[in-house]
């Protein structure tokens, strides 16, 4: 078991806790939901991953989470992004990104972005109600571009779009971490 590196994630429909599983499979760390996690908890280790849904632009849970890790004695925070957004939409991604850190931890905190989907059965009443607003809007768009359709379509019903494969730069970031520190 890697003692040196914990993920705490905050999971809503289930994309956010299936890539922090994988991570800590590939990584042979243990993964805790953001509620059982504490300044105190993450003391215990060297590098704390934190993964949430991206969700009106802002990775959910992340605020809380910069708030423990910078009251624990962890060195490193690295920070995943799941959500509906195609990985192929990289400008789109790097302007979200910029909602949740201030210039200076856009350059210091690791950051990588993992395509899940949506899961509506499993969504929260508010969220259903915001995605049928957007997907109204997008849909009476007269000229959409090629991802606006692509929205459009895909806001109809649920998919995944996770895979495993896309964890592999967040592992390979933190066993060249763990290496360098060993």
């Amino acid at each position: 078991m890697n003692e040196r590196t914990l993920i705490v994630y905050k999971s809503v429909t289930g994309f956010t806790k299936q890539y922090a599983q994988w991570i800590a499979e590939a990584l042979h760390c243990e993964a805790v939901d953001l509620k059982e996690a504490s300044s105190k908890k993450m003391s215990d280790y060297h590098i704390i991953i934190f993964g949430g849904r991206f969700h009106a632009g802002f990775v959910d849970g992340l605020k809380k989470a910069k708030t423990l890790f910078g009251e624990s004695t962890a060195e490193k925070l690295i920070v995943f992004g799941t959500g509906a957004t195609a990985r192929t939409e990289t400008d789109m991604i790097r302007e979200a990104w910029k909602n949740n850190f201030t210039p200076e931890e856009l350059s210091r905190i690791p950051h990588f972005y993992m395509e899940s989907g949506l899961r509506q059965e499993k969504m929260p009443l508010g969220d259903k109600l915001m995605l049928k607003v957007f997907a109204a809007m997008v849909k009476s768009k007269k000229e959409k571009t090629a991802y606006e359709e692509a929205m459009a379509q895909a806001l109809g019903e649920s998919y995944d779009h996770s895979s495993k494969e896309q964890i592999q730069p967040l592992v390979e970031w933190v066993l060249q971490e763990e290496q360098a520190h060993s």
